[in-house]
């Protein structure tokens, strides 16, 4: 799928936080290709960071996506799913678009084993401002990020397994959590 920031997806939401429209619709799009496509089928969305104007009358213009969140979003994808990115974009764009995607791939081979064998868990996309978490569960362990869109800092409590897991606060960090009672 492509999981792009067209400008006129800003215009869809009322969200006050700019970042949360992209990554709202763009998340959106991603859970849906990861939850519904089988894992035996690799699943490579396109992905780009910078906002692609299409339309006619670019007024007033749009805030752009930042890296943070984009970066964020990338993670979430392959917590869901996603197996790698094929980056599209133009010639101009490509030294600010390739950069926040390979520090995204490097750091993404820490955790390997989960995204090699690991089952995404948790495939929906919060409606209202506030944290956003992913999983990907091997074993008795379970790798997650949690990405604020919001000041909260409390733990956030998510249903595993007819079970509550508790998501710590960790800004811009996945965790490996155990499972209980696993």
């Amino acid at each position: 799928p492509p999981v792009y920031p067209w400008s006129s997806i800003y215009t869809w939401y009322d969200y006050v936080n700019g970042d949360y429209r992209w990554f709202y619709n763009m998340l959106l799009v991603a859970s849906n290709a990861g939850e519904l496509t089988p894992g035996r089928i690799p699943l490579i969305p396109f992905v780009h960071g910078t906002v692609i104007e299409i339309r006619e009358k670019p007024e007033p213009p749009v805030p752009p996506f930042s890296t943070e969140k984009y970066q964020e979003l990338l993670w979430h994808m392959l917590l869901r799913g996603h197996d790698t990115f094929f980056l599209w974009c133009t010639n101009p764009e490509y030294p600010q678009e390739l950069k926040p995607l390979h520090e995204v791939y490097a750091a993404a081979l820490e955790y390997k084993d989960f995204l090699d064998y690991g089952q995404p868990v948790w495939f929906a996309v919060p409606k209202t401002i506030g944290p956003v978490v992913s999983g990907m569960k091997l074993g008795s362990k379970i790798l997650v990020r949690r990405t604020d869109f919001d000041d909260k800092t409390e733990p956030v409590q998510i249903q595993l397994d007819n079970q509550m897991l508790d998501i710590p606060f960790a800004p811009g960090k996945c965790q490996i959590l155990t499972i209980p009672g696993k």
